[in-house]
């Protein structure tokens, strides 16, 4: 299971989806370094609270902690990409929102858990960190982290639409590495834009206009992309002409128009 699929897997409940390991001697474990953040390392290391407040708590950890910096939410990995980078990228969605609070909110209560602690209270400091605000906050922190990887990483299915005419062009002077093929091609669920439509895209803007106006050029495109590599089967240069001048032009930068209408709408 990869990190998307375990992300999906949080998503849809699955509280106990095992995380991913990394992959041996890759750095960032490739594919999980999105909008500047390792979401890979992030994950890993949020889970890892538990065990080193357990550590504190019984006094097997040699780190030493102090309350008002654990009380902090913008020292760890996620806290600094959110206050930041992430911040940048995604302030208009909900989810981030959300992530942001829970994540101070988590912070919040690890401080609690580290001063019971260290006040000498070993067991009121277990019971907080096994029970109560500090497990739905860890929990919440989890889910949302899994929903943004989501997002960051179907969301650059709005970057693939743009590379459709190279794709196109290059298959149809033999040069490409896709089989493209005319039935797959003219369906606007196979590519990666259709599968975020049909998915974390429709669930998250689906009940507006500009969604659906994306949708509707979405599908328009697939049928121009077809059209032309129908004719290249019987027509190279034509084919090649079409990428360049009329309604595949035309389809093509419809949809980044309605990609970018979606998007500075939530902004605002």
């Amino acid at each position: 299971m990869g990190l998307l699929a375990w992300s999906k897997s949080i998503m849809n409940g699955d509280d106990n989806a095992s995380l991913p390991p990394s992959k041996a001697g890759v750095a960032g474990d490739t594919g999980t370094d999105l909008a500047g953040l390792d979401f890979r390392s992030a994950v890993d290391a949020h889970m890892k609270w538990k065990i080193q407040l357990e550590g504190c708590i019984n006094g097997t950890s040699s780190t030493q902690w102090h309350v008002d910096a654990v009380c902090r939410d913008d020292q760890c990995i996620l806290g600094k990409w959110i206050h930041n980078k992430g911040a940048e990228m995604f302030g208009y969605s909900e989810t981030f929102s959300d992530l942001k609070a829970h994540h101070a909110d988590f912070h919040r209560c690890a401080a609690s858990v580290l001063a019971v602690a260290q006040s000498g209270d070993k067991a009121g400091a277990l019971s907080q960190l096994h029970r109560g605000d500090y497990v739905l906050h860890s929990q919440s922190v989890k889910k949302l982290l899994a929903r943004m990887f989501v997002i960051a990483s179907e969301g650059e299915a709005i970057d693939a639409h743009l590379r459709w005419k190279e794709r196109l062009r290059d298959h149809i002077q033999g040069v490409g590495k896709d089989d493209l093929k005319v039935d797959i091609v003219s369906r606007d669920d196979q590519c990666t834009l259709g599968q975020w439509i049909n998915g974390i895209g429709g669930e998250r803007f689906g009940q507006m206009p500009a969604f659906s106006v994306l949708r509707s050029r979405h599908a328009q495109f697939h049928r121009c992309a077809a059209e032309v590599l129908t004719v290249a089967q019987q027509d190279k240069k034509r084919a090649l002409h079409m990428l360049e001048e009329g309604s595949y032009r035309d389809a093509s930068e419809q949809v980044a128009e309605a990609i970018a209408t979606l998007f500075k709408g939530q902004k605002r």
